[in-house]
């Protein structure tokens, strides 16, 4: 277990890094995006911005492509922002009457893999802004997500002394709320990864790099400290997805040791039966909201999370 300057506990999330906002009316709040995040205009800065950074002209390009036809498709710009204080490697909040831009936030340590990461959460807007009005939808949390969790965290931690108890409520809402975002991400994110792969050889590496750091963070859900910090109706969702995860993109590679470990921890099944689901339900955008209830229904997290149209 880490801790903070004050000595108190400090969680790493269990839920997977690239996540977006479930959004919802029960949501969580926004990023916060104060001045020590250094925002990179879009138009000619955002241009500049991208030919400063290193990259070759083949990386680039995809990046210019993918932010432009974001912009085409729904209107609005794009900003380019790293933010040292986000908790992942990087997320889009698409732009609404309220927001009149699309903020991409990106971990400044993943600035390596940028390329990809725009690329990836372009294709996961694109997605939202192209799909049938009817079928467009946010993740809610129902009213009894936190009281329930903070219960099982209570429970859990009842009689011991590894984590002070007035700590339990804020990893109670950490814990869900990463739940909610894992669930709307994850299901489609193996939808984009699949398209990038075989449209974007370009990207394949970068690619590759950044799923392989994810892949290493969600492993934590199958370590002893997991145990000790949350009870089994957390991790076991979680890992049933990191599981799947780490099914399809073993197959995606060739590389069955990426999934042995979820294997060995007794998660194949779950892994088997999510991804059937992305045999069953169409791959088009506008059956997200299908897939990501069917994951609902099968991990339990229908009992706290509900889809709602935007």
């Amino acid at each position: 277990m880490n801790c903070d300057s004050k000595g108190e506990p400090r969680l790493t999330p269990l839920a997977p890094k690239r996540f977006r906002d479930f959004g919802g009316s029960n949501g969580p709040p926004p990023v916060p995006t104060g001045s020590s995040s250094s925002p990179i205009k879009c138009g000619l800065l955002l241009d500049e911005s991208i030919f400063q950074s290193g990259f070759p002209l083949d990386l680039i390009e995809p990046q210019r492509e993918f932010i432009g036809r974001v912009e085409s498709a729904s209107g609005k710009p794009v900003i380019l922002q790293s933010d040292p204080k986000f908790a992942g490697h990087a997320t889009i909040k698409i732009a609404t009457k309220d927001q009149p831009a699309h903020l991409l936030l990106y971990k400044p340590e993943q600035k390596e893999v940028l390329p990809y990461l725009v690329a990836y959460e372009c294709e996961f807007a694109l997605r939202t802004i192209q799909a049938d009005p009817s079928t467009q939808f946010n993740l809610a949390f129902k009213p009894n997500m936190l009281p329930e969790v903070l219960e099982l965290m209570q429970r859990h931690h009842q009689g011991k002394d590894d984590i002070p108890s007035h700590v339990l409520p804020q990893l109670a809402k950490q814990f869900g709320n990463g739940l909610g975002l894992q669930l709307r991400s994850m299901p489609i994110t193996m939808r984009i990864d699949k398209l990038l792969h075989d449209s974007h050889p370009e990207l394949s590496e970068l690619q590759h790099e950044s799923i392989d750091r994810q892949l290493q963070e969600n492993m934590g859900a199958l370590s002893p400290r997991a145990k000790v910090l949350s009870p089994d109706e957390i991790i076991r969702p979680n890992a049933s997805m990191n599981a799947a995860f780490a099914k399809f993109f073993a197959g995606l590679w060739n590389a069955p040791m990426v999934f042995a470990p979820y294997v060995a921890a007794g998660y194949g099944e779950a892994a088997n039966a999510l991804l059937a689901f992305h045999e069953q339900i169409p791959a088009g955008s506008d059956h997200d909201r299908e897939l990501v209830d069917a994951w609902a229904k099968y991990t339990g997290l229908d009992l706290w999370f509900e889809t709602e149209g935007r």
